[in-house]
């Protein structure tokens, strides 16, 4: 070997040595950077004509693992799907509220109750047919305000859907520009390798929304599409459409299009969630606002309203006072009428107390005593009416469909049933948001440990770095010696 190779071999050495030292800084440096993977330096041997020529960077090499990945995405879109759901049932378990709680819709039926039975002991009394007012008007309220709640759940959840739907479009499109500038690059670069991590902070985020599929499209670039099919990124982003229902009324569904709701579509295909499509998305946030939009706050809305309307029709009994017209609402009423069978959905929210019975409306509180259809005191002793509205309120009639429940109940049983199958769906979909979790946690810490920086590992690395460079250099301070040398001859 010649001097001038063995020059050139130390200083392609040096340079290396050099590029390393970088690529491990750089390392350390973004341990703690969101979306930053472990970068290595590719070193081969060079060779001249046969004969090694010292050594070339090849280029830098992402440490990745494109199967924990797919894994680590969809449990993590899993568990954001669950947290949704878990979080909609703890805020409706927390506003029905339990039987032995201090507020809430089973509370109030036991206070009223009370009143009520009260008011059969001593019907004279005005202090108790003031109280039974205030239990009445507390029932109403919490009917209300019950509905109110789940209304705005769905109202809320159809509005997340939409700022869900405008994030991942946004996503795709920057996912698509990645990929041309990802292509106008030199493979292995430094500055490939930075655009590669932006684009994969990326596509984790269009997957906690829509679980996706991730496929090599050449050049580096990628292709995109639902765990179910769909393509949303092949060369250019396909925008998901969707149109957001400012109001959602009563009753208000999407049923597979031809309901009111909006549904998700890319193209020609459905992929909303909980739909009967064969491209219907599964799982991840967007699928977790539809669920509580179509089905948990919809079915807590059903639940309600069964309620309302059973508590409606029971004191609207003709046979409870005789001196209301055939027919027309007792003490709870529908807007001011009776239970229409065909119109139950919102009547929730409908729900008012009988005019007669509500001094707000320039009715008596004796009429709870004497019957809400009457024109003058009756006599101060008669607990008759009270006394059958106690009967109504005990008397087990069989549930309507609509709250979940089956066979026949009082009143307070229903409720407590409704609020029992709440509170079971909670401690459910608890369980299977805890399981969600860790399945998704332990594969973010596989895959951390796999692609993360070992700040420990790269410190060490520069150690063997500055032996290599010191190394090299000192090859060419020996060179060099001998050129003096030769020259001084």
């Amino acid at each position: 070997m010649t001097l001038t190779r063995a020059l050139g071999n130390a200083n392609s050495g040096l340079a290396a040595a050099s590029f390393r030292a970088e690529i491990a800084a750089n390392n350390v440096a973004n341990a703690n950077t969101p979306g930053y993977v472990k970068r290595t330096v590719d070193v081969t041997e060079s060779r001249l004509g046969g004969q090694s020529s010292g050594v070339t960077v090849a280029g830098v090499t992402r440490t990745n693992n494109p199967a924990l990945t797919a894994e680590r995405r969809q449990a993590e879109a899993s568990a954001g799907r669950a947290d949704i759901i878990s979080q909609a049932f703890s805020e409706l378990n927390r506003t029905l509220g339990e039987p032995d709680d201090t507020t809430g819709l089973f509370n109030s039926y036991q206070r009223f109750e009370t009143a009520l039975r009260e008011l059969t002991v001593t019907p004279e009394s005005p202090a108790l047919q003031n109280a039974l007012y205030g239990t009445t008007a507390d029932v109403v309220s919490e009917f209300n305000s019950l509905y109110n709640k789940g209304q705005q759940m769905r109202i809320d959840a159809d509005a997340s859907i939409e700022n869900a739907v405008t994030t991942v479009n946004t996503a795709l499109k920057d996912i698509a520009d990645l990929n041309q500038k990802i292509i106008s690059l030199p493979d292995q670069s430094t500055e490939q390798a930075a655009l590669l991590d932006e684009r994969q902070l990326l596509v984790d985020q269009v997957s906690q929304f829509v679980p996706v599929k991730q496929l090599p499209a050449g050049d580096g670039a990628i292709s995109l599409l639902t765990n179910e099919g769909v393509f949303l990124l092949s060369g250019q982003a396909r925008e998901i459409e969707f149109t957001r229902t400012p109001f959602i009324g009563p009753g208000a569904t999407y049923d597979n299009g031809a309901g009111v709701l909006s549904g998700l579509r890319v193209g020609d295909q459905d992929i909303t969630p909980g739909s009967n499509g064969t491209f219907a998305v599964q799982s991840g946030l967007m699928a977790g606002y539809f669920a509580v939009r179509d089905e948990v706050a919809f079915d807590f809305l059903q639940q309600v309203d069964s309620l309302a309307a059973d508590l409606v029709a029971r004191f609207s009994d003709d046979s409870l006072d005789p001196t209301k017209a055939a027919g027309a609402a007792g003490i709870f009423t529908d807007n001011g009428g009776p239970v229409d069978p065909t119109n139950i959905d919102g009547i929730a929210q409908r729900m008012t107390l009988n005019a007669a019975v509500d001094p707000a409306q320039g009715g008596l509180v004796s009429r709870f005593r004497d019957g809400v259809g009457a024109t003058t005191e009756g006599p101060a002793g008669d607990a008759t009416i009270p006394a059958n509205l106690l009967e109504a309120f005990n008397d087990r009639q069989p549930v309507p469909a609509g709250t979940g429940l089956t066979g026949t109940l009082s009143i307070s049983e229903a409720v407590a049933g409704v609020t029992s199958l709440i509170g079971e769906e909670r401690v459910r979909s608890d369980a299977v948001l805890s399981s969600a979790r860790a399945r998704a946690e332990i594969l973010s810490d596989a895959e951390i440990a796999e692609t993360a920086v070992d700040t420990d590992q790269e410190l060490q690395s520069l150690l063997l770095i500055e032996q290599a460079y010191t190394a090299n250099a000192r090859v060419i301070q020996t060179i060099n010696d001998m050129f003096n040398r030769l020259l001084e001859i």
